[in-house]
């Protein structure tokens, strides 16, 4: 399941690279909305995982003395 997440979000990041390259700049301005709203909540998302990968770490006991 999330092989294909990725999939997804890699194929829709291309779409939008390509439609920024070869779309008029009067058709720009939605995909330009689209992009602030990625500029606003990347962070927020990005400090959420953060939080959540700090606080869910398992310690692993590693013996490397054997």
């Amino acid at each position: 399941m999330m092989r294909i997440f990725v999939t997804v979000i890699i194929i829709v990041a291309v779409a939008v690279g390509i439609f920024a390259l070869t779309l008029p700049r009067d058709q720009l301005v939605r995909l330009i909305m689209f992009r602030d709203f990625f500029d606003v909540t990347l962070p927020i998302l990005g400090f959420g995982a953060l939080v959540k990968y700090l606080c869910t770490r398992r310690v692993h006991n590693t013996d490397k003395t054997r």
